[in-house]
Order: structure tokens, then sequence, then C-alpha cells
């Protein structure tokens, strides 16, 4: 369930792509949006502080706090769902040019996904959408034998989903995340020049016990969809220490 600042976050960018708030315009006070959303004033200064760090609004003292000029189009959340993200934020996801091969392990992926080399894989290539305009290019590997009904409806929806059903679920991943230029191939894809930069996103997603189930590359455009990594301090112990 959305909690109250995510609702009030997803409101405030839904109208700025929806152009009921301009670059440059102000933005209802903390008051009025604590009687919009029923909530407390820190509710709404912690909603309103995490879009003005993510360049979405921008504070003047004594004024208020105004749509910046380049409005960013989205923010995520890294650890969530392509879907479940997109719909937490108020946005509206969907999937392109969807393709599913059945290939062999080489050495790497054998290496990545524990399994033997030769071992039959899903290799997914889908196009990432947020309200209509592509964001994410993703090139990902799925085990055959633990999901043999993959099919395009399946993989355009929620694989993750569809995996969860049969027992299999997502429980943590190790990322690795580089700036790169955009590959030629898929920069068309993305509508975007080859020169363009993008985040170069690698996830190898396990199962509670510890066994990987999922590997892939993942290509955003991080001026239209910027990361977000919250970062805990699990034992709340001091920077210094």
């Amino acid at each position: 369930m959305t909690n109250k600042k995510d609702a009030i976050t997803a409101y405030i960018e839904n109208h700025i792509q929806n152009k009921l708030y301009s670059p440059g315009q102000i933005i209802p006070s903390e008051s009025e949006f604590c009687r919009l959303f029923h909530v407390s004033r820190m509710t709404v200064r912690k909603a309103l502080d995490e879009l003005v760090a993510q360049g979405v609004l921008y504070k003047e003292k004594g004024r208020g706090t105004f749509v910046s000029q380049k409005p960013r189009y989205a923010s995520f959340q890294c650890g969530y769902g392509f879907k479940q993200e997109a719909l937490r934020r108020g946005f509206v996801p969907s999937t392109r040019a969807v393709t599913i091969n059945l290939i062999k392990a080489d050495h790497e992926l054998a290496d990545k996904l524990k399994v033997e080399i030769n071992e039959a894989l899903w290799e997914v290539k889908r196009i990432r959408c947020i309200n209509d305009i592509p964001v994410v290019y993703v090139h990902e590997y799925y085990i055959y034998h633990q999901c043999e009904d993959l099919t395009i409806t399946i993989a355009a929806e929620s694989i993750y989903d569809h995996l969860a059903k049969k027992g299999i679920s997502f429980a943590f991943a190790d990322q690795r995340l580089e700036a790169i230029l955009c590959p030629e191939e898929i920069a068309n894809d993305l509508h975007i020049s080859d020169k363009h930069p993008v985040l170069l996103m690698s996830v190898l997603a396990y199962m509670k016990n510890g066994v990987p189930f999922n590997y892939g590359l993942e290509y955003y455009v991080s001026d239209q969809l910027p990361l977000i990594q919250s970062i805990y301090n699990k034992n709340n112990h001091s920077l210094s220490e």
C-alpha cells in the first residue's frame, strides 16, 4: 500500500507530467498539502524535500516551493521491480518490443547463475516505458526449468510476479552501476543518440536461500528516469565509527 509521503510525491510528479504544474510555477503550500492528504506537516516536508533532492522542485526562502525549470521525469527507488515501482509512483508502466529466445548457458552465464554450461536459459529483451516513453532497455536471463511456460505476454507484464506464483521470490540482489555511452543498437530502441549517456545496471537476483535465478543488464535513460537508492544505518552507528 502506498504511504502518505509517496502519495504526495506521486501527486506532484503527475501534476508536472500532465502540465498542471509548469516549470517555475509555485506549488501549493505545506499547509494546503496537509489539508489535502490529511497528514502532518512533517510528512509533507519529507515528500517535498525528497523531490527537491531529486531536482524536481526547488525552494526559495520566504517565497515557497517551485517546479524546476527542467523537472526530471520520474524517480525510481533501487530494489523495487519496474512495474511495482512505477505503480508506486503513480505512473503507467508498459513494455514494448519483447523478445524471448531459448539459449544455452556459456561459461559466463553458467558462473553467474550457478548452473551447468549448456543448461537451457531464457534470454529476454524488453523496452520498459513510463507513460508510453521508453526509459529502460532490459537484456536478461532466466533459468529455463524454473519457468518453462514463459511467454511474451508474461514477459510484457512481470516475470517476477509469474515466478512468485511458482514459489520463486526475489529476496536480494547484487547491483553494479556505471555510466556509459549508449550502444547504437540500444539507443535506437530508446529513441536517443548513440552518444547519449546512460546508466548501465547489472543485476544478479537471488532467492532467500542465496541461489541466483535472474541475471540482467539494464540501460537507464537517467536524465528521464533518475535512480534513487536509500541507505539505512541498521545498527544506528555514528558515521565516525
